[in-house]
């Protein structure tokens, strides 16, 4: 493993002994800007002492380590978490565990959209954003230490003082925690040998006015917020600088931040010509200046996501995109001398008839023609349900895996490069998605099986319960499992959304 570079100050010695666990990988864990920040908020501070583990790695840490904490970013690492519970001789479920056991915090989008599935794991769950509660977190955990009530329900309760924190056992109402626009991240780590090799990252903005009705990145961490450029986003950007020369822009709209054009103008125009990279960019927003700026910093592709060719059903989904504004974000790619577009898509979404794949069939086919040169890939997923979302009722579409397979039949042969989803582990995404506390010994069950493929999740099951979890339309009766998390407001927001998708599809 090559060098990394820290950032910021690391503490050690502290009291406090604790391990930032990522389920997967070094190189995926550190290209995380969420994890990064975790990894930073607890090793900066005085009271700790705070070491990384990994699925392939892990810094040499003491046996006395008083709290775990776990970054959940896909459904599908509770096999790798259950792996590291081994590993640290840490029994699976929080109720098995003795006062000789560290206290197990979880944290991430997954968890907050719904933790039920993986609440006995946890003593306790972040529910939202990490930047103001972490101090108060080390705090009680450190007073927990000191009264030698860890992991009992005593010294748990402690923690119900804590803004945003969900204790499965007491199954507590909570306040998803909201960050402040200036407080959005940038790398605290620089690792070459993350995904994002030797790249210097900068959130530039958290969430995406969009509200694409599927779309947990929305709704789960409203309102959008975009980082001041002159105040945030520049002085960010000159201190990162001075350690790497490879800038990555993040968050779910980046191009949707209003000073956006003149953050890239600065970055082009610094003396050191980083190289930059950006993350998923909105279609209406490219223009043949920007891309000609992207091609002058290095930059060779662009990732559009337009999730379906139908306009009805863009509509229908709250995906804000006219059809010119495709055309026409290939077209400025190109001219502007972007080698690649991959745009992303989706099949099985709510109200999706056979018409809505023939016009993404059609949609792509004339792209295609009409910029023969650009090379065009199609990323399509499945749709699964998130927690939280306006489209949280609607299962997985049992015709998804058919209608995918034509749509590859169909854009292949026009030198369109398709790139799909299993049908089956979106299925799997599906039931950890929606899933309630039943669902904690399955997936313990699937660990401790030497046979983990997609099989064994049917065979745990009851035929009506997995149908229920993962194919199932609910309706209004239904109660989800993640009604502690979800305030007034937001459920009316949700019903209110679904009800307009409805009325649209009609």
């Amino acid at each position: 493993m090559q060098t990394e570079t820290l950032l910021f100050k690391r503490q050690s010695g502290g009291p406090l002994h604790v391990l930032n666990c990522f389920p997967n990988t070094y190189a995926v864990g550190m290209a995380s800007l969420g994890f990064q920040s975790i990894f930073k908020l607890y090793a900066s501070n005085p009271n700790t002492h705070t070491f990384r583990y990994f699925t392939d790695w892990s810094e040499n840490h003491p046996k006395d380590i008083d709290l775990l904490t776990f970054s959940i970013s896909w459904e599908l690492d509770f096999i790798n978490l259950l792996d590291i519970f081994k590993q640290l001789n840490i029994p699976f479920k929080a109720a098995d565990r003795g006062p000789e056991h560290p206290l197990i915090l979880g944290g991430g989008p997954v968890l907050t959209a719904n933790p039920e599935p993986w609440a006995e794991f946890f003593d306790l769950i972040a529910i939202g954003d990490c930047e103001e509660n972490t101090g108060q977190i080390i705090e009680t955990a450190l007073d927990v230490k000191e009264q030698g009530v860890r992991n009992r329900k005593k010294g748990l309760a402690e923690f119900l003082s804590v803004p945003g924190i969900y204790l499965p056992s007491l199954k507590n109402k909570v306040e998803r925690q909201k960050s402040k626009s200036s407080d959005l991240q940038m790398s605290s780590v620089i690792a070459p040998d993350s995904a994002w090799q030797d790249t210097a990252l900068l959130e530039v903005a958290r969430s995406c006015p969009e509200m694409c009705r599927f779309c947990m990145a929305s709704y789960l961490s409203l309102p959008f917020r975009a980082a001041p450029l002159e105040q945030n986003l520049i002085p960010k950007a000159d201190q990162l600088l001075e350690y790497s020369n490879n800038i990555g822009l993040l968050g779910a709209s980046v191009t949707q931040h209003p000073e956006f054009m003149a953050l890239l103008k600065y970055l082009v125009k610094h003396p050191k010509k980083p190289k930059v990279q950006v993350a998923s960019m909105r279609a209406a927003t490219v223009t043949k200046e920007m891309c000609e700026l992207l091609v002058e910093s290095g930059t060779k592709n662009l990732t559009i996501a337009i999730e379906t060719g139908s306009q009805r059903l863009r509509d229908i989904i709250n995906k804000k995109l006219p059809e010119e504004f495709i055309f026409s974000a290939c077209k400025y790619a190109f001219e502007g001398g972007i080698k690649q577009v991959k745009l992303y898509g989706m099949v099985g979404l709510p109200h999706e008839t056979e018409e809505d794949i023939d016009a993404t069939i059609d949609l792509l086919t004339r792209l295609k023609q009409a910029t023969p040169q650009l090379k065009i890939v199609w990323g399509c997923s499945i749709f699964t349900p998130k927690a939280q979302t306006p489209f949280q009722d609607y299962g997985v579409d049992k015709t998804a895996e058919s209608k995918l397979k034509r749509l590859i039949k169909a854009l292949k042969p026009q030198g369109i490069d398709v790139r799909d989803e299993s049908f089956k582990w979106a299925q799997v995404q599906a039931l950890i998605s929606r899933g309630d506390r039943s669902i904690n010994d399955v997936l313990i069950k699937v660990a401790q099986s030497k046979n983990t493929g997609f099989g064994i999740y049917k065979k745990l099951l009851d035929p009506d319960h997995y149908k229920h979890w993962v194919f199932d339309t609910w309706d209004a009766m239904t109660e989800y499992p993640w009604t502690a998390l979800v305030s007034k407001k937001q459920k009316e927001m949700l019903e209110e959304h679904k009800q307009i998708a409805t009325n649209l599809s009609l």
